[in-house]
């Protein structure tokens, strides 16, 4: 749960032996490589990315077969070729299959016919309209010789014999297309489409097995491009190599490996003002779910701190405060346990799952808290009523545990910020702004409690009065030599006061996490009145209809609550709370490695 401290990495090595020693650097994976040199990629072929296209579309295949490695020698350039034609003509063949549908449909009103010859009709042609019934009066008006074929939905449909087109003076309907071809030629197109669609699958998926060994040639393909890039990132001489980089600081003993292994010579030194070292997250597999959010949506500086612990508990809050039922709850861990081994395939899948399963532990017990199970109202002499502590319809009490949280969270952000400045006097501007914001919520407790003004000599207000006081002597490092100096710090001492209204505005928006719980239980509860009515004013079926009401507005009520849960729940981490505890923007520690 921290930034990993780096050191600043010069290599030299021997030119004679500079992809030897840069190929170790790449096993052991633990540079990031700074550029000394501008690289110029080579004009190379789109084999990767063809070779990614191919492995991308086999692996998306929704059948494949046994897996298999080539005994023989095995042809990459041509079967990748297959591959791709194979993708070009399924997609041809699909979008054919469409077309021909649509026509189907559009000509299946005006029958199966076949067009007589021209010569037949004396050059004379048939032209398609719909007429709106509404309009029939407007018949009278075409001179052409026409004919009502049928009558369909509000429409006539119209035949017009012309040598050419006629116009919208001639004929005032739109013009139907219905093409050269008849119902049945389209019909038989259409199974044609059909058998080659089956035909091209049954390729793919025999092209299947292929997946491992273009796998690894796509990680010898990637390792190579990295290996290529490297090399031109270096500075070189006749004689000797530099390299630059970041590595961490329990790094340092695989780089004293690779000093003892190989022809180099290296110094660590210290970040200095100017540099701007990378971001390397050192989070377990436990709490590493919310790395996963903090690396998806910004990464702190190198010189700030690690949120992830928090907001991995944060996030797990207020999603269990937006879902607001235990019974919804037990469905989320019923589909992570029908889920958890898949999700222990990979570091990454783990962690997400870790988070989840954080998210129904703390979604099962506000569930409880509230005593809301799918908005089945509770027996009052139940076990599970006694298990209630919240009153989720107690708008003032909701409201103030809401903004409680709310005041909670930005005030752990300016907490950790001061201490992250603690060798400086800003922190006491970030203690100004956590004393500020929680005094605030007391003299709001205050008044809500009393229903009379505050007084400005009460302890809650002193301590607000005390806490501004810390933002406007501390929140500029602004140096003063000189009285204009002076006026320009105090000038951004009271641009830093302005930040009142917004933390009164950030504050608010975890009024969110009140609103949408409570319109979570409340639909909850709306479904099963509803579902409960309509079975009782049927005489017949009135099961089935409670049954598909009760099943449908769950599953939709759960869906919603799950998308608010994880959309808000997000904003609340990375927009509030970033904006109070996070400085600067980060970059993310690339190590040059190897795909494996």
């Amino acid at each position: 749960m921290s930034i990993e401290r780096l050191k600043k990495l010069v290599l030299l090595g021997d030119s004679a032996f500079k992809n030897e020693t840069l190929e170790a650097i790449q096993d052991y994976g633990f540079v990031h490589i700074i550029p000394l040199n501008e690289y110029k990629q080579e004009a190379q072929t789109n084999h990767y990315e063809e070779l990614r296209e191919a492995l991308s579309y086999l692996k998306n295949s929704p059948h494949k077969r046994r897996l298999q490695t080539p005994s023989h020698e095995f042809h990459q350039k041509q079967l990748i070729e297959r591959v791709l034609n194979n993708k070009r003509a399924r997609a041809s063949t699909i979008d054919e299959i469409e077309l021909l549908r649509n026509r189907i449909k559009d000509l299946q009103p005006w029958g199966d016919f076949e067009y007589p010859d021209l010569a037949e009709l004396s050059a004379y042609r048939l032209w398609f309209y719909l007429a709106p019934i509404s309009k029939i009066a407007m018949l009278d008006s075409v001179k052409l010789p026409w004919k009502i074929l049928k009558e369909s939905n509000g429409f006539y449909f119209l035949l017009v014999i012309a040598k050419n087109e006629p116009n919208e003076d001639e004929v005032p309907f739109a013009r139907v297309h219905v093409g050269s071809r008849s119902l049945s030629q389209l019909g038989d197109d259409l199974d044609a489409a059909l058998v080659k669609l089956e035909d091209l699958n049954a390729e793919r998926e025999s092209l299947t097995r292929w997946i491992k060994p273009l796998t690894h040639s796509l990680d010898k393909t990637i390792n190579l491009a990295r290996m290529t890039r490297a090399a031109g990132l270096t500075l070189d001489d006749e004689d000797i190599f530099v390299l630059s980089g970041w590595v961490s600081e329990s790094s340092v003993s695989k780089l004293e490996a690779l000093r003892n292994s190989s022809n180099i010579a290296y110094t660590l030194t210290d970040p200095d003002e100017q540099d701007s070292p990378p971001t390397l997250l050192r989070n377990s597999d436990r709490f590493g779910g919310g790395e996963t959010a903090v690396s998806f949506f910004q990464l702190p500086g190198y010189n700030s701190w690690d949120p992830s612990v928090i907001i991995f508990f944060s996030f797990a809050l207020f999603f269990a405060v937006i879902l607001s039922d235990a019974g919804y709850a037990a469905v989320l861990g019923v589909l992570l346990a029908s889920f958890w081994k898949k999700l222990g395939r990979s570091q990454g899948s783990r962690r997400l799952r870790n988070l989840a399963g954080a998210i129904v532990a703390a979604s099962a017990i506000y569930g409880v808290m509230i005593g809301s199970y799918f908005g089945i109202a509770l027996d009052e002499s139940g076990f599970l009523y006694k298990l209630k502590i919240l009153d989720i319809n107690n708008f003032a009490v909701m409201m103030q545990l809401s903004i409680g949280i709310g005041i909670l969270h930005l005030v752990a952000a300016n907490a950790i910020a001061g201490w992250q400045h603690r060798n400086t006097l800003k922190s006491l501007s970030n203690a100004g702004w956590a004393i500020a914001i929680s005094s605030a919520y007391v003299l709001w407790l205050q008044y809500l409690k009393n229903g009379a003004s505050i007084s400005f000599y009460s302890p809650a207000s002193l301590v607000f009065v005390t806490g501004l006081a810390l933002v406007l002597l501390f929140s500029s490092d602004r140096k003063i030599h000189s009285l204009p100096d002076l006026a320009l710090r105090f000038f951004d001492s009271i641009l830093a006061l302005y930040k009142l209204t917004k933390a009164f505005g950030d504050v608010l928006s975890y009024m969110r996490l009140f609103a949408l719980g409570l319109s979570s239980a409340s639909l909850a509860v709306t479904f099963n009145q509803l579902a409960v009515s309509a079975s009782e004013s049927v005489a017949a079926g009135g099961f089935i209809l409670f049954t598909l009401i009760v099943l449908f507005g769950h599953v939709l009520n759960f869906v919603l609550a799950i998308m608010s849960g994880v959309i808000h729940g997000l904003r609340l981490n990375m927009l509030e709370f970033y904006n109070w505890g996070i400085e600067g923007e980060g970059y993310p520690f690339e190590a040059f490695k190897k795909n494996q």
